[in-house]
């Protein structure tokens, strides 16, 4: 496993990237709440803690706004994962060889080639 650091400038291996670029993605089955494909290419159930509500708050014209999610599934409509921690849940999926990918493209590349008839995206 080739590892890489972050540097505070925003700089990973001598290259620059957009904060944009630090969006990854894992590969999901259908199922809600959903199964996680590992790099074998086995479907894995984690034991994640999802919630129903997430707060958000954030300023716009000088004003402090809080935003209260809802959902039932694993994802708002807003596209957020909502679980009780996505860092844990993040380390979690990594101790049963589940990793995110970098972009949607790699991601379908690996669904293709594993011939996964149906398949969605999450975006953490």
């Amino acid at each position: 496993m080739k590892k890489l650091y972050l540097t505070n400038d925003g700089i990973i291996n001598n290259q620059k990237l957009n904060r944009w670029q630090l969006n990854m993605y894992f590969l999901i089955t259908m199922h809600s709440p959903p199964h996680f494909y590992s790099v074998t290419g086995k479907q894995v159930e984690p034991s994640l803690n999802y919630i129903d509500s997430l707060t958000k708050t954030y300023i716009e014209d000088g004003e402090v706004y809080t935003l209260v999610i809802g959902s039932t599934s694993y994802s708002s409509d807003e596209g957020d994962w909502m679980v009780e921690c996505p860092r844990v849940a993040i380390e979690q999926l990594r101790e049963l060889n589940v990793h995110p990918f970098r972009t949607k493209l790699e991601a379908k590349k690996f669904a293709v080639v594993g011939k996964y008839k149906s398949f969605r995206y999450l975006k953490v």
